[in-house]
């Protein structure tokens, strides 16, 4: 019997750990990041860290030991890092699912949400273009947003300033959620964004075989590999005719 009240007992706290409300206060102002962390309804500020005290005498810092000079190493030539392109609409996909994947566990509570947005950059066209676009994009993320959160302060405005050398935006979000749901959301993004992000892959890869097959230059080890084989079978079928 004692070891079912032991069990109990740690069921019973990993139970109430699960229910703590815990969130976090983020903020983006004039290029500043702020964070805070919130616990049981109190906030702890994390970002941006306190000024130093000048009045405070400085620590002494110990000698470092004078450390041999190593002999220089040859240089490996580095490997060009893949970026991932995203096009404006698998932004919108990308996030819609990640919105729906916090929904799907209940609506969280939002204490705070606010995005000043204002559209600049040095071409006018695409400046506007990307004005209609922020605005069109949140018109169509309103619906999944009021399904999925609880917005107890809202304060959305979108302007277009073509005197700006690029566009400017401010942000600031306070989420409260148990911690039982964070391990569980997190589930459900992975899974909505993996399968957006193998979309792309594939969407990318048939680009680079129909620009191969168009005549342009690939530079993918891939595609290559890919259009090679697709040739060497096709070679074999011809052989395999007109040996028929």
């Amino acid at each position: 019997m004692v070891w079912l009240i032991v069990l109990g007992i740690i069921v019973a706290i990993i139970v109430l750990i699960m229910l703590i409300p815990v969130g976090a206060d983020l903020s983006y102002v004039d290029g500043q990041l702020g964070l805070s962390a919130k616990v049981c309804g109190v906030l702890i500020k994390l970002l941006p860290k306190k000024p130093k005290d000048e009045s405070a005498p400085p620590k002494e810092k110990k000698a470092k030991k004078e450390k041999k000079p190593k002999e220089p190493k040859a240089e490996k030539p580095k490997k060009p890092r893949k970026k991932l392109e995203l096009n404006m609409d698998e932004k919108l996909s990308l996030l819609k699912a990640a919105l729906k994947g916090l929904g799907k566990f209940g609506k969280l509570t939002v204490d705070r949400f606010m995005l000043h947005y204002v559209a600049g950059g040095d071409d006018p066209y695409n400046t506007a273009m990307t004005y209609n676009y922020v605005n069109a994009a949140l018109s169509s993320l309103a619906p999944i947003c009021s399904r999925s959160f609880i917005v107890k302060d809202s304060d959305v405005r979108t302007d277009v300033d073509f005197t700006l050398d690029r566009s400017k935006i401010d942000l600031g979000v306070c989420l409260v959620i148990r911690i039982g749901q964070v391990f569980r959301m997190g589930f459900a993004l992975a899974f909505g964004v993996l399968g957006i992000l193998l979309k792309n892959k594939l969407r990318l890869f048939k680009e680079k075989i129909r620009r191969k097959r168009s005549g342009e230059q690939v530079t993918d080890d891939t595609c290559d590999n890919e259009i090679n084989t697709e040739q060497n079978i096709q070679q074999e079928e011809r052989m395999d005719s007109n040996g028929q």
